[in-house]
């Protein structure tokens, strides 16, 4: 059975996502990308938040970003958030290679899977992210709700 994500906005009001929002839109690129390419975006991203649940940070729990997963060292190039060589280029390609739209829709397909997921995850996104730190990142962060 899949849960809901519990979404939490900018001014802490929560809502329970059951679908993806405006999928027509979120469609229109992912069925461009060939079946086997989305296959294996799902499969990696579904490995990464498997492996999080298994190994969970002592100190924070099963959580991440899309935008520190996103940008994570490319093993083709060394590049970080260098897609080429990886599964996640294909989106990259469908997003007319613009960087700025290729991370917000990869942020969608880790929003999408999540939600069908039967573990109950809660999104977030804050101004800074890291406030003691003063970093803010694009991308939303995802815990493991441990209710």
């Amino acid at each position: 059975m899949n849960m809901a994500l519990r979404d939490i906005d900018d001014q802490g009001r929560v809502r329970e996502v059951f679908h993806l929002d405006h999928r027509t839109d979120f469609d229109r690129i992912w069925l461009a990308i060939p079946h086997a390419a989305r296959a294996a975006i799902e499969t990696e991203i579904n490995r990464r938040l498997d492996t999080l649940i298994a190994t969970p940070d002592q100190n924070w729990g099963s959580i991440t970003n899309t935008s520190i997963e996103g940008g994570k060292t490319s093993p083709s190039t060394g590049k970080r958030g260098d897609w080429t060589g990886t599964v996640f280029d294909p989106i990259f390609e469908a997003c007319g290679r613009n960087e700025e739209l290729a991370g917000m829709f990869f942020g969608n397909v880790w929003k999408m899977l999540i939600i069908g997921r039967r573990e109950r995850w809660i999104g977030i996104r804050f101004d800074p992210t890291f406030p003691q730190r003063g970093i803010t990142l694009q991308g939303k962060t995802y815990f493991l709700d441990s209710n």
